[in-house]
């Protein structure tokens, strides 16, 4: 038996939730794909008879509820592994959610989100949804199986400046719909001037929300409450030092990296990103006379520094995340932006002053003055 859920003020575009209950009996494989080095792919299934994409997060939910690896399919078959869980297990019951796109004509377009227990509370899509708009929640978004909100902590939405810049304190909540793993709040900021969002996706300033039978009550509960006066304290810190700090080669590298992949990927939604950043950080070969920057070690990579600033970096990153990206694309660079700003940067603390910072980077396609498309 199963449940379906939609939100009637969006559009017909967004997705459809259902829900129900299954066994390791009613899941069939289709394609079997392995890669070159060995890798195997499996998202043509069918569960109860209904033909779905698997999502990676199908996978890693189902390999957590049966305590099984996730390289098990190269050594044996799909049906092989089926079967000895069924014959060594006797909860083999779980309750699975189908994100289905009414707009698409593809016969195997619905994804296959997490399985969790039956037993495992769980809050539905249109419930976070309502609950969220009667309580203040800002840039609500869906995307594979969380739907992502900010707001404003409970202290107040604080105004206070860095450098020449003024931000404002936010919070960011992740709520899963389709009951794999907790709600979790991250720190944020939001840089006036421009518009840009930066989301402290690392442990230290992450907060997982706990939960009981009644979620939406613990959700409120959190969104209502929140406010972490030390977390914000020491992510204003990290974003003053980033101004006074040069990046590093090896900063720009990775970043530089990480772009490469997106595009790569088809996650940036604009051209020029990449000539664009590297016109920023200056041509790094011809500053330090190599023709590959692969031969200087890790070590001196890190000592070595380029023509921007860390805030640089910070500030382009997190105006490709929020102007120029995918949902996944916006969603690795805020995670590399979280990992380089609770770290301490390679050259902290190296340049003698904060200088005037640009408030945008990335040229737009539209015509428009950069205030009229934020």
């Amino acid at each position: 038996m199963s449940t379906s859920s939609t939100i009637s003020s969006e559009s017909q575009t967004s997705p459809r939730f259902s829900y129900a209950l299954a066994s390791v009996g009613d899941i069939q494989v289709g394609a079997v794909h392995r890669s070159p080095g060995g890798r195997i792919s499996l998202r043509e299934l069918e569960i109860d008879g209904q033909p779905v994409v698997a999502t990676r997060r199908f996978w890693r939910s189902f390999f957590t509820r049966f305590g099984i690896a996730e390289n098990v399919f190269r050594y044996f078959r799909p049906d092989e592994v089926f079967s000895r869980i069924q014959s060594q297990r006797d909860d083999v019951t779980f309750r699975y959610c189908i994100a289905r796109s009414p707009s698409s004509s593809s016969k195997r377009s619905d994804q296959l989100l997490a399985v969790t227990n039956p037993n495992r509370p769980i809050i539905r899509y249109d419930d976070i949804r309502s609950l969220l708009d009667g309580n203040g929640g800002d840039d609500i978004r869906y995307h594979n199986g969380v739907v992502t909100s900010t707001h404003a902590p409970r202290g107040g939405s604080r105004q206070f400046a860095i450098g020449g810049d003024q931000f404002r304190d936010r919070f960011c909540l992740e709520t899963p719909v389709d009951g794999y793993g907790h709600p979790r709040l991250f720190l944020s900021m939001l840089r006036l001037v421009c518009s840009n969002g930066m989301i402290g996706h690392a442990k230290a300033f992450r907060s997982d929300v706990p939960v009981g039978k009644n979620m939406e009550h613990c959700i409120v509960r959190a969104i209502e409450s929140f406010d972490n006066g030390d977390g914000y304290a020491a992510l204003r810190q990290r974003f003053e030092s980033s101004q006074t700090s040069w990046a590093s080669v090896h900063e720009c590298l990775r970043l530089n990296e990480l772009l490469e992949s997106l595009r790569r990927d088809k996650q940036l939604t604009q051209d020029g990103l990449i000539g664009r950043f590297r016109s920023l950080a200056g041509d790094l070969n011809e500053l330090y006379g190599l023709a590959n920057l692969d031969a200087l070690s890790d070590k001196r990579r890190r000592i070595l520094p380029s023509k921007a600033r860390v805030y640089d970096l910070i500030n382009y990153a997190s105006e490709v995340a929020t102007h120029h990206s995918h949902a996944d694309g916006a969603n690795r660079i805020q995670a590399w932006l979280g990992s380089l700003v609770s770290e301490e940067y390679d050259l902290e603390g190296t340049a003698n002053s904060g200088g005037d910072f640009d408030a945008f980077f990335v040229p737009s396609d539209d015509g428009l003055p950069a205030q009229s498309r934020n």
